[in-house]
């Protein structure tokens, strides 16, 4: 397989509070400057005995969201990405990233518990005011591989006699 990147130069971010929503979810890619589906492994310990050392079992792995974006507090109906998640603070939503633009099928879809960002910032630098926050997922994310890969995988192969 050749090598591959994801290079996220037209990504598209969408939020919704139900799964449904998110055909006509709120895109808020234009205020995200970092969206990350981070896996978290978890591991619980095996003691040592006479016989072997300490080692580590792995349980399934947890995700989380991690978001970072310029604060939008201005933003009207129906608010920017601050106040979604200021809104939803504590309870599950729904969210898609596609990494790429040009390719809209590749994606990944979750059920996260929304958190708030921060409001506010530094005084009298000219910097953004930004927040960060982490969502943590229900459940393992759904990925969606891009249409051509599909498409390829449901071909039969071709057999030469």
């Amino acid at each position: 397989m050749p090598r591959t990147v994801i290079i996220l130069n037209q990504p598209i971010l969408k939020v919704a509070t139900t799964q449904a929503g998110l055909t006509t979810g709120q895109s808020v890619e234009c205020q995200v400057t970092s969206a990350v589906v981070t896996a978290q492994p978890q591991y619980q310990t095996i003691p040592a005995t006479g016989c072997a050392g300490a080692t580590q079992s792995p349980g399934l792995t947890g995700w989380q969201l991690d978001l970072a974006w310029l604060q939008d507090w201005g933003v009207a109906t129906p608010g920017g990405l601050s106040w979604f998640a200021m809104s939803n603070d504590g309870k599950p939503v729904w969210f898609e990233l596609t990494p790429n633009l040009a390719a809209p099928t590749q994606k990944v879809t979750g059920n996260a518990y929304c958190a708030a960002g921060s409001y506010g910032g530094t005084f009298g630098d000219g910097s953004p005011a930004a927040a960060t926050a982490t969502w943590p997922l229900l459940a393992a994310p759904v990925s969606t591989a891009p249409a051509a890969a599909e498409a390829a995988e449901a071909e039969p192969a071709e057999v030469s006699v």
